[in-house]
């Protein structure tokens, strides 16, 4: 433990000489660059380097750039076979040139992570690092994936490295994560308006991962009680990239929390829409509820046990389905089971350790809950939800 808060310690004064900003208001001389609506012709682009592909089968470079091209469509409408043809497309470059392709083995990182096949994706993310040791958003990268698997300390270790080098918008991004989970929202905060606003005044960057970045500050501000601001973010991460789920989701959750039923409910159903997540159709059949809706809730309901059956194949909604499940306290030992194997996954990482908490407790096994508990808060995190399960697990210790 002492080991680890030195190297906190050592973050703090890294990142000491980034101020603490007013969330309400963006500054009055910023001017963001005019939105690239890249996600419009993505299958164009990606049909462009399928032929050339298909013409030069030995192009190791159109391959990775076509690979590249699947894990942006991902991202953008959720569909988990273009990561499988990431990742196809990724070790196909590999192959045609083994060494020195940093690219592919990025591409291919990104894939596994998708897939929460996080330690795959570490392997492919550490080659990359070795290949481009001058990269600061390189061990960035691998701090992001050491927290996915709840590996604290070399996260932290990576993210020193990385702000040596120099400091990105990505690697601000991934040390706001590393502040969000160890309870330094205000930092946290901070660094993703920066990094926002560096995104935002760049043309060259994408729709979607400009937006990406209002999204995670609005999740952070909410995690700080500011829903208000936190709705504008999200709000304004869909007008950037209208298609975006993760904003639609982040906003139903605002809205539920607000008792905003009609809110929710447009937002809830939006997202679904677009990649029917279990835990979006959650905030809707929620906010149907509320609405007097009934019929409505059960049959999203109804939808969410068939993600589970059908469309859930890499299991990548697990954490997802479990949370709902034990919230709406219903195949509460379908969610422990889940949890189980989310643990075995991705171990000491918080989330996870919050989910066998929770699905635990639900389970009254409350030994087995005390214990997760006290690792998802080990780091100080102040999500109010992780915060809910440890106030209802300490009621029930005594």
């Amino acid at each position: 433990m002492r080991g680890w808060m030195a190297l906190a310690a050592a973050s703090l004064l890294a990142i000491a000489a980034w101020p603490l900003v007013n969330h309400t208001a963006r500054a009055s001389a910023f001017q963001a660059a005019p939105v690239q609506r890249d996600y419009a012709i993505r299958d164009d682009t990606v049909a462009f380097y399928e032929r050339r592909v298909q013409r030069d089968p030995n192009d190791q470079v159109s391959a990775a750039l076509l690979a590249g091209q699947y894990m942006q469509r991902y991202r953008e409408n959720g569909d988990p076979g273009d990561i499988l043809r990431a990742l196809a497309q990724g070790k196909r470059a590999l192959a045609l040139q083994p060494q020195n392709n940093a690219s592919a083995e990025g591409v291919i990182a990104s894939a596994y992570t998708a897939l929460h096949k996080f330690h795959d994706a570490l392997r492919y993310e550490r080659m990359a690092q070795q290949e481009q040791p001058y990269d600061a958003n390189a061990p960035a990268q691998v701090a992001s994936l050491d927290m996915e698997v709840g590996d604290y300390a070399d996260a932290r270790k990576e993210l020193m490295r990385a702000e040596r080098l120099k400091i990105t918008p990505t690697t601000m991004a991934v040390q706001a994560r590393y502040d969000e989970l160890t309870g330094q929202l205000d930092r946290a905060a901070a660094l993703l308006e920066r990094a926002m606003e560096i995104q935002d005044g760049n043309y060259d960057n994408g729709a979607q991962s400009r937006a990406w970045y209002h999204f995670r500050l609005g999740e952070v501000l909410f995690e700080s009680n500011e829903s208000g601001v936190a709705e504008s973010r999200e709000r304004e991460a869909i007008a950037l990239f209208p298609n975006f789920e993760l904003a639609y989701r982040a906003l139903a959750r605002i809205c539920r929390f607000r008792q905003d039923w009609g809110c929710a409910l447009d937002a809830a159903t939006t997202g679904a829409t677009v990649v029917p997540i279990p835990e979006t159709l959650g905030y809707k059949a929620d906010a149907e509820d509320a609405l007097g809706r009934h019929a409505d809730a059960r049959q999203t309901r109804a939808l969410i046990y068939a993600v589970e059956r059908i469309g859930n194949a890499y299991h990548l909604n697990d954490r997802l389905l479990a949370m709902y499940y034990a919230d709406h306290r219903v195949r509460l030992a379908d969610a422990y089971g889940i949890a189980q194997r989310e643990v075995r996954l991705r171990g000491d990482e918080i989330y996870a350790q919050d989910t066998l908490a929770w699905t635990a407790a639900v389970n009254g096994k409350w030994s087995v809950a005390r214990a997760a508990i006290a690792k998802a808060l080990r780091y100080g995190i102040q999500d109010p939800r992780v915060r809910a399960h440890a106030a209802y697990i300490a009621a029930h210790a005594r």
